[in-house]
């Protein structure tokens, strides 16, 4: 592969850290301090013991590679729109517009959490309703978890016990409250084209984490130069029996930039020649409603604000105003409704 690998992997001492969720239930303050820290210096971590059995994991990885390895007609009965459900094909979204000369070179399947219980998550499931239910367990799962590493970020932004402390964020992500949340699973499929064109063009997430699971084929890239400007990109590898978690844009709007919302991209891998490459994200956003202004805690001051510049357009929206708006920047729905992708 003709990757420029002194960009990659320019400097050793750059690493995504692992961090050992147990614990947040034996220590959570030194949970809550690692989480912090890994935040702040790349906006990336893994958790190990998160857990989410394994193999329920695998069991979802299963169905996506079942259900990615139909012909096109057989994955196309709900195509993704506005609510951000159902398939989206190849090269129908575009996560870079400002530099990508095509659509990414990906499929991908989104489940809401209003939509588990219906024809789009069954359909998925090539209705068998008992995976449709272990779909509804896995995405609760992540939901739970997610929760709780929101949990250490409240504790490690010392969130005052008079404004929520440590559940500070439990009210404004609410597993029955409208939400963006999204559970997402991903397929690109085997490639021989240019190594240097990105899979999933250079982006950030747009709600207040990202779960993510990868399986056999690396790929993802990590922008670790807003911190280490010495450092482009730095390899995501896939790291067994570990969830990859990153920040996203409304941690940075509520932290005015203490906590970086950091651009990643998936770009071609050797394997991929005779291999496809999975992996499943969850998307985690703040209810509807919730307003993304900064957060009370000491550590973030008005002058901070600066830090948080690139997402200004984004602080006099809900976090429901927000994702309809990122959204609508990256799909062409009409597009994929036409069938022109």
């Amino acid at each position: 592969m003709a990757q420029d690998t002194s960009n990659t992997h320019a400097s050793g001492n750059v690493t995504i850290p692992v961090i050992d969720f147990s614990l947040f239930a034996s220590n959570p303050e030194e949970c809550a301090r690692q989480v912090g820290e890994a935040s702040q210096n790349i906006g990336f971590f893994y958790l190990k013991n998160h857990g989410l059995p394994q193999d329920l994991i695998d069991k979802m990885f299963d169905a996506s590679e079942s259900f990615f390895q139909r012909p096109i007609d057989a994955k196309s009965k709900h195509m993704i729109g506005p609510d951000n459900t159902g398939y989206s094909p190849m090269k129908s979204e575009t996560l870079d517009p400002a530099t990508q000369t095509q659509g990414d070179l990906k499929e991908a399947y989104n489940a809401r959490k209003w939509s588990i219980d219906d024809d789009v998550t069954l359909y998925f499931a090539q209705d068998d309703k008992e995976l449709q239910a272990r779909i509804a367990d896995f995405f609760k799962g992540l939901h739970e978890l997610a929760r709780n590493v929101m949990q250490c970020f409240a504790i490690a932004l010392q969130v005052p016990e008079a404004a929520g402390g440590r559940h500070y964020f439990d009210r404004s992500h609410q597993w029955d409250a409208n939400s963006g949340t999204t559970l997402r699973f991903l397929h690109y499929p085997q490639q021989t084209g240019d190594p240097n064109t990105p899979l999933a063009g250079s982006h950030t997430d747009y709600g207040s984490i990202t779960l993510l699971m990868q399986k056999d084929i690396a790929g993802l890239e990590v922008q670790a130069s807003r911190i280490h400007k010495n450092v482009p990109w730095v390899a995501a590898p896939v790291i067994p029996n570990t969830i990859l978690v990153n920040i996203a844009d409304h941690l940075q709007m509520w932290t005015n930039g203490l906590l970086k919302s950091t651009k990643h991209r998936v770009m071609y891998n050797p394997q991929q020649l005779h291999h496809s490459r999975y992996s499943i994200a969850c998307f985690i956003h703040a209810n509807d409603t919730t307003k993304l202004d900064p957060i009370p805690t000491p550590l973030i001051t008005q002058e901070m604000r600066a830090d948080g510049v690139e997402f200004e357009e984004g602080r006099n929206m809900t976090a429901g105003e927000y994702l309809d708006w990122r959204l609508s920047q990256t799909y062409n729905y009409g597009s994929i409704a036409g069938g022109t992708m």
